[in-house]
């Protein structure tokens, strides 16, 4: 009992941390600005609306020149395959720190599921192609297109398709909490698909980020 009661009251004042820098601090961690990223991701798609291999390119180049060392740079090796919530894309990760991750994030041929709720805010600026998403409340599909960015609120859910063979790409940004999103992007490795190599690469690529940043003074 005494050891019950004690996890409960160590669970409390991790609850009360927890809370108190989300409200009065968490956002001075962030240096990605949403409306930016999709300022300079409104310029690429009006560059390349039909390249997307150049767009990914251009708009890697406008995110370097706006923030420096902080965004990694673009390459057609570094993709990796990501399965969560049911859905199955690829992604590029382009910064990644214990507050923000922004990731070049989509499919070639479609794929649809659950946005699973998360510590963060996630902002889904499309590139290419269109998105589908839908609140447990709503009647009809609320649908993004290039330019147009998606906003999840913090701790709320979406079913979203990115339509059976179709292209879709996107800028995603994620700020919060971003260690407790990571048992969401590894549950159905670990419990369906059993991609082990892919899992290892992603956790490579999202430590050696998330090191970089630390070394650079940035959460």
């Amino acid at each position: 009992m005494k050891i019950c009661k004690t996890w409960v009251v160590l669970f409390a004042v991790f609850a009360a941390v927890i809370g108190y820098i989300q409200k009065y601090h968490l956002r001075s961690f962030f240096r990605l600005d949403p409306v930016k990223l999709q300022e300079l991701s409104q310029q690429s798609i009006a560059l390349y609306p039909n390249d997307t291999r150049s767009l990914f390119y251009d708009l890697n180049q406008r995110l370097i020149a706006e923030y420096g060392d902080l965004i990694e740079p673009y390459n057609d090796e570094d993709w990796v395959h990501n399965n969560a919530g049911g859905a199955m894309g690829t992604m590029f990760i382009l910064h990644a720190s214990i507050t923000e991750y922004l990731i070049f994030f989509g499919t070639p041929v479609g794929t649809e599921g659950h946005s699973g709720v998360h510590m963060a805010d996630d902002y889904f600026t499309i590139l290419v192609g269109q998105q589908m998403c839908a609140s447990a409340t709503d009647l009809e599909p609320r649908i993004y297109r290039p330019g147009e960015q998606n906003h999840l609120e913090w701790g709320k859910t979406a079913q979203y398709v990115m339509p059976s063979g179709e292209a879709c790409w996107a800028l995603e940004l994620a700020q919060g909490w971003i260690p407790a999103m990571l048992p969401f992007g590894f549950w159905d490795t670990l419990f369906s698909t059993l991609d082990f190599g892919t899992l290892f690469r992603t956790v490579q690529l999202t430590a050696s980020r998330m090191v970089k940043s630390l070394l650079h003074g940035k959460f």
